[in-house]
């Protein structure tokens, strides 16, 4: 055996195969120096890969078929994607590229599990799980040997060798509030180590980058590009997830501000608007909200109980300024007003249109909750030429008038009735009707008209008698 190799042995005892033995041999003799015709080997960083090869006996005798290995999990790094091989044969051989750390490896072959241990990956070296077997036992044999692309530059490890994007995934460093932050690069037995990538999204859609990502304690350090465009000169502190408080921001449009954050959202603090206006107080969405103080870009400041009514507000706030003693100034929807009586005059005209609002919407309301129990006034069908008239709401006396045409000849049809109403329907008595010349007056005919129920329905406009639909 060689020095500097672990091996582990799983070997059938006698023909039949009647029991398995199992042993571990290590040898910690120091691994022979590099012949002086060697390149030399540049040292492994911390956060260099290595990875696992699984190899198949070259040799054709015994079970030289139908070789898998299953990567179960990762000891403590993060975002590692289990996986197992295809079968493999005689000679084949696969490698894998994993972050250095435990793994759980299990050994099968055609299905059957033939070695199952945990095995070790560290920084620029390969980690041999050897599938060794002969007619009358099998090996799963576990080593670490120099990578043959070290050794031998020209050989084309590539058609063999998987890369760290296949073994892993990104690391969800943290997620809430809408945002979502993830890590992809290197990792040592579950730290992050070097530099990465963290990118951040927010509901889903793209919010920032961080390039050349250092990962130190709670500190995550890099160069940041913001969707937005936005420029922050701070540090973005993962354990308490929010950008380091007395950081400032900067938006394209001229937007500055400075205080304290939720994750990357200005939360309390300074915040200087594009027109030039600062307010000093609570934020939420690059707006005053909130108690605080605005100072206008030309001088002056104002207190306001509420911050989310800038740039709207209305009513009787405390101002001053250097030159001005503090004391009361009046608004009305941002404007300032001359004093008090200005605002209360303001103040009245809204009130009495929204009485007036209140007073429209109701009716209609009203009216189509109690239908026809409402109806009442003078109402006209669609054509123009009926008039139909109820005098008061519920029950009372009503008229009905229609024109009609007879060639060039106009006549009238007008009768009158008695009716009572549910909010559903009408039922009318008439009396006698008179059918006469429109132009002359002269009374034609006399009639009259059958009496009934019939269905009706009204919303404060529209009245609908027995499907035929009159508008007030």
């Amino acid at each position: 055996m060689k020095p500097g190799v672990t091996m582990i042995r799983i070997m059938s005892v006698g023909i039949l195969g009647i029991g398995l033995a199992a042993c571990q041999t290590i040898n910690t003799a120091p691994a022979p120096s590099p012949a002086p015709s060697q390149a030399p080997i540049a040292p492994a960083s911390i956060s260099d890969p290595g990875s696992i090869a699984f190899r198949i006996n070259p040799s054709g005798n015994g079970a030289y078929y139908g070789w898998q290995m299953q990567i179960v999990k990762a000891a403590r790094n993060k975002g590692f994607k289990p996986f197992t091989t295809e079968q493999l044969s005689a000679g084949q051989m696969k490698e894998y590229t994993l972050w250095p750390d435990s793994y759980l490896v299990r050994v099968s072959r055609l299905g059957e599990l033939e070695s199952e241990s945990w095995v070790d990956v560290f920084p620029g070296e390969v980690t041999v799980v050897y599938a060794d077997y002969g007619l009358f036992s099998e090996d799963v044999k576990i080593s670490r040997e120099p990578d043959p692309a070290r050794i031998d530059p020209e050989i084309n490890t590539g058609i063999w060798r998987i890369p760290i994007t296949t073994t892993y995934g990104p690391e969800v460093m943290f997620a809430h509030d809408g945002y979502r932050a993830e890590y992809t690069g290197p990792q040592n037995n579950g730290n992050p180590v070097g530099t990465g990538t963290v990118e951040i999204t927010r509901n889903g859609q793209p919010f920032a980058e961080i390039v050349n990502a250092d990962i130190t304690g709670e500190t995550i350090t890099g160069d940041t590009e913001y969707a937005d465009g936005r420029i922050v000169d701070g540090d973005y502190l993962s354990d308490s997830h929010q950008i380091e408080p007395g950081s400032t921001t900067k938006w394209p449009d001229g937007t500055i501000f400075t205080g304290t954050y939720r994750v990357f959202d200005p939360l309390d603090g300074e915040l200087r608007m594009a027109d030039g206006n600062v307010w000093q107080g609570p934020v939420r969405e690059r707006r005053p909200a909130g108690q605080g103080r605005l100072t206008w870009w030309e001088g002056g400041w104002m207190e306001l109980p509420e911050g989310s009514a800038f740039p709207s507000q209305t009513g009787e706030f405390v101002c001053g300024g250097e030159t001005v003693p503090a004391g009361e100034c009046y608004y009305y929807g941002g404007k300032k007003l001359s004093g008090p009586d200005e605002l209360a005059a303001l103040m009245e005209r809204d009130r009495q249109i929204a009485a007036k609002a209140a007073a429209e919407t109701t009716e209609p309301q009203a009216a189509a909750q109690n239908g026809c129990r409402n109806a009442s006034g003078t109402f006209r069908d669609n054509t123009g030429n009926s008039t139909l008239e109820l005098d008061t709401p519920g029950e009372g006396n009503g008229n009905f008038v229609t024109y009609t045409y007879g060639g060039a000849q106009k006549y009238r049809f007008e009768i009158g009735f008695t009716y009572v109403t549910t909010p559903d329907s009408i039922s009318v008595t008439y009396g006698n009707g008179t059918y006469s010349d429109a132009a002359t007056g002269q009374v034609l005919q006399r009639m009259s008209a059958q009496s009934g129920t019939v269905p009706c329905r009204f919303d404060g406009n529209l009245l609908v008698m027995d499907g035929t639909e009159y508008r007030r």
